[in-house]
């Protein structure tokens, strides 16, 4: 049975995409009877997770008199390392998410003789980018890239997200062909689906003082700066004046929530949106099922994209308005929801006014996405797809 010991510096304990990700791969590996162990960090003290090492050892109390939120990532970087020189020799390879968790394992992989996977999300300097234009903001995304570019160099294997990431790869750091394979995003069909029941979601609209005639638009996800969501606030005046029972979820949490409500209430529309903060990753699926057109407005990344949350939209059944960016081309050519050009705030508005009339339109674009998320997403494939690259390696 080959052993394999996936290491991030993801906190478990959140609910977020990142999060599902290493989650649902460690499970459907192991469904595949792999033996996973898993280093990761977890603020959560009654994490149940077989084979698991806990990178989350500053106390609550002390992050609050340091004045952190969270535990930085260096103290997480520094005991990854001695982790990893405790508990490497029982592993035959190191699956390792993300550019920090391959430089942090580069001595003891050397040492033990071991193979790395490097798993490649997003191309992380360019996210970094976003974040700001300052002088130290630039030397952080400099360092970033170098970072990136040596974990390229010594991985024996790349899985990418995207193809986009992939031909990034080969293009800028030098990175041959064959070492990069691409496993997309999946989806958890099992937690995921279409509830037919309307009286158990008309009493979920209820809790969260939605009205049962109401229109539901949401969001799901990290309010991140590349994500979009300012384009659904900036769409949200023209579409109430034509829409009198119009509502907005937006379920989730991140750096611009606090900058997102205050949009919301300059336009004094806070009766029309909902933000939830951050949901316990179970409870999404009725949040999704509430809604009747769910929304992806991303910026344009060189990276692409395949993201979860667009998994969970179409195995719920619903139709989606989404960017016109790299990766997400088949919602158009498969007929399951709209494109939009990102940024373009008049085109979302159409595609959301147009959706919101035709509820027929709606209804067989959510079932053309339903049967492409299940044949075609589930994260038992994708657990195929990481299975072929372990078996090259092994």
């Amino acid at each position: 049975m080959m052993k394999v010991l996936y290491i991030t510096l993801e906190n478990l304990s959140l609910h977020k995409g990142s999060v599902v990700h290493v989650k649902e791969v460690v499970k459907s590996l192991r469904d595949r009877e792999y033996s996973v162990g898993l280093i990761a960090n977890s603020s959560n003290e009654d994490e149940q997770i077989p084979h698991f090492y806990n990178l989350y050892v500053v106390p609550p109390f002390a992050l609050r008199l340091l004045g952190l939120k969270k535990q930085p990532h260096i103290v997480s970087l520094v005991f990854l390392f001695f982790y990893l020189l405790k508990i490497l020799p029982q592993y035959d390879i190191i699956y390792a998410r993300d550019y920090h968790t391959v430089i942090a394992a580069l001595f003891p992989r050397l040492l033990f003789k071991k193979k790395l996977i490097f798993e490649i999300n997003g191309i992380a300097h360019e996210e970094q980018s976003l974040k700001s234009h300052s002088i130290l903001n630039r030397m952080v995304v400099f360092l970033t890239r170098e970072a990136e570019k040596m974990a390229t160099r010594y991985s024996e294997k790349i899985i990418s997200v995207t193809p986009h990431i992939g031909a990034y790869l080969v293009k800028n750091y030098n990175c041959p062909p064959g070492r990069v394979v691409t496993v997309m995003n999946g989806v958890n069909i099992k937690q995921f689906y279409p509830i037919h029941d309307e009286s158990l979601i008309k009493s979920f609209k209820m809790k969260l003082g939605i009205a049962s005639e109401d229109t539901v638009i949401i969001f799901v996800g990290n309010l991140a700066p590349w994500q979009g969501v300012e384009a659904l606030i900036e769409v949200a005046p023209p579409l109430v004046k034509k829409i009198a029972n119009i509502k907005f979820l937006i379920v989730g949490d991140g750096i611009l929530r606090d900058e997102f409500k205050e949009r919301v209430d300059g336009l004094r529309l806070s009766h029309r949106f909902i933000f939830t903060g951050m949901v316990e990753y179970e409870k999404i699926v009725f949040y999704i099922n509430l809604a009747d057109i769910c929304v992806l407005a991303k910026r344009r990344l060189k990276s692409g994209y395949s993201p979860i949350k667009l998994y969970e939209y179409m195995a719920c059944e619903k139709a989606v308005v989404a960017s016109r960016v790299e990766g997400l081309e088949f919602i158009e050519e498969e007929r399951t929801g709209q494109l939009v050009e990102p940024g373009d705030v008049t085109g979302l508005e159409k595609a959301l006014f147009d959706l919101i009339e035709e509820p027929q339109e709606r209804i067989n674009m959510g079932r053309r996405g339903l049967q492409i998320a299940r044949e075609r997403f589930s994260w038992e494939s994708r657990a195929a797809e990481i299975e072929k690259v372990l078996r090259e390696l092994a």
